[in-house]
Order: C-alpha cells, then sequence, then structure tokens
C-alpha cells in the first residue's frame, strides 16, 4: 500500500478526519472512501508507469589482437665519401751516374790460385822449378829453361821455357807455356802456346795472346785466342776480344767487340752462298 504522499489524498480532507473525533460513523464513511480513492490512485498509477523497454547490451566488441608495429629499419646513412689529399709535386729525381760494379779484390778463395799452387808442387817434385821467394827482388830480365814460381817482385821481362805461376809482382813481358797469374798488378803483356788464366782480383795491363784463356780478373788490352774464351761473371775487359769461341758469364763487362775470326767460318761466302750445298 502505497503512503499519503504518494496516493496524493487531498490534505483538507484528511485534516477534517484526523481533527473530527465526535461522528464515528461519519468517521468509518469516511475512512472507506478515503481507501476507495488511495486504491483508486494506486491503480490509476501502476498503469501509467510501464516497464522500460530492455535495452540490448551492445555485444562486447572482442579485443583487437596485440599487434606490434612492425619496426622500421633505420634508413642505411651514406657514408661521406673519403677525400683523396691532392698530391704534392713530387721533385724531379736526378738519374744517378751510371757506375761500374765493384772489383773483387778478395784473392784468397781465388781458384786459379789453389791451382796453381797444385801445379807448382807437381813441378816441385820433378825438379825442374825455380822460385823467386817473398821478400826478393829481381831488377831486370830473366829466364829459365823449366817452370818459374815468382812470390817476389821483378821488375823486367819474365821467359822461361815451361809454366810460369805468378803470385808477386811482375813489371814487364812474361813468355811460358802455361801462365797463371793471381797477383794484384801485372804490367806488361801476357804470351803463352798453351793456356793463359787469370784469376779473382788481379788486373792486367796489357794484351793477352793465347791458345785459350780464361779470365776472372781485369784485362786492359786486346785479347787474341786460337782457340776458346771464357770471360767468368767477375771479369772486367776493356778491349777487343778475337777468338773461336767465347763464352761470357752473366755479370761480366766487356767494353769492346769479340770477333769469332779463328770459328772457320768464312761470313762473307756463307752470306753470298757459294759455299751452302
Amino acid at each position: 500500500m502505497g503512503t499519503f504522499d504518494d496516493a496524493n489524498v487531498d490534505k483538507d480532507l484528511l485534516s477534517q478526519i484526523f481533527a473530527d473525533e465526535g461522528d464515528d460513523a461519519e468517521t468509518d464513511a469516511l475512512l472507506d472512501e478515503m481507501l476507495k480513492d488511495v486504491e483508486r490512485e494506486a491503480s490509476r498509477r501502476s498503469g501509467e508507469e510501464t516497464p522500460a523497454a530492455v535495452q540490448e547490451e551492445p555485444a562486447a566488441e572482442e579485443p583487437a589482437a596485440d599487434t606490434e608495429p612492425a619496426a622500421e629499419e633505420p634508413a642505411a646513412q651514406e657514408e661521406p665519401a673519403e677525400q683523396v689529399p691532392a698530391e704534392e709535386p713530387q721533385p724531379e729525381k736526378e738519374e744517378a751516374p751510371t757506375t761500374m760494379p765493384a772489383f773483387e779484390t778478395n784473392t784468397e778463395n781465388d781458384p786459379i790460385l789453389k791451382e796453381a799452387k797444385q801445379i807448382m808442387d807437381e813441378e816441385r817434385k820433378g825438379g825442374t822449378i825455380t822460385t823467386i821467394t817473398a821478400g826478393t827482388t829481381i831488377k831486370g830480365g830473366i829466364s829459365s829453361d823449366g817452370s818459374l814460381e815468382v812470390m817476389g817482385v821483378i821488375t823486367g821481362d819474365v821467359e822461361c821455357q815451361g809454366k810460369v805461376a805468378i803470385v808477386g809482382t811482375v813489371t814487364g813481358n812474361v813468355i811460358a807455356s802455361e801462365i797463371y797469374v793471381s797477383s794484384k798488378r801485372l804490367e806488361g803483356g801476357l804470351s803463352s802456346e798453351g793456356t793463359v788464366k787469370i784469376g779473382v782480383g788481379t788486373i792486367i795491363i796489357g794484351d793477352v795472346d793465347a791458345t785459350s784463356a780464361y779470365i776472372a780478373g781485369a784485362v786492359k788490352g786486346d785479347i787474341d785466342v786460337n782457340g776458346h774464351v771464357i770471360v767468368d761473371s767477375t771479369a772486367i775487359v776493356q778491349g777487343n776480344i778475337k777468338a773461336k769461341s767465347i763464352q761470357v758469364n752473366n755479370g761480366a763487362v766487356v767494353d769492346g767487340y769479340c770477333s769469332l775470326n779463328y770459328a772457320g767460318v768464312n761470313l762473307e761466302d756463307f752470306f753470298a752462298g757459294t759455299n751452302v750445298n
């Protein structure tokens, strides 16, 4: 049952009901009438009030899958181009003057020196050798029927029928069947019907005439050999070479003309075609 305020009951009527206590019959009638009014008012109100339409709740949206945004790769930074410093002008290099190779002066390991000692030892066994010992000086020419070993100093020409080995000093021409020179310097020509061998570190100022020759030292003069000539890698020759065959090893220096006059070939006839079969 609703309250009086909700029933919209006339307040004056209520005042009369609660103030007038004399007539019970009238009071009951008034109460009945009031109750009916209250019921009618409550019915009217209940009819006017309609339940609110049930509102549909919006469907719950599924949360979007958490997707992390793709990480953007940082743009490659172009490295600054390396700056090449400007080349400074280089001063022009002066060409070094051409120099002659260093001349070998060490005769201790000279193979010609060893060969000369061996030959003199063999000649000494035969008793046909003359030795000019170290510390001996001869001024003037000397000749011998046998072999000669010069360890001292001779100022003059030397002529002998046998072999000559010179490890000392000679100033003059030398004539022998074979000549072996392994000394610092010899001023004079060398002439032999056999071989002439000039060792490492030896300097000859004069011409060389022989049947064969081996040059490992230095010769300032012409070389005329009716046979084979070997100019070794340590040799220096300032002069012309005339031989039957010539072998110049790598490193040798030759300042002059080389000709094979004793090769037995007539070059003019060969190129003219007169001796071609």
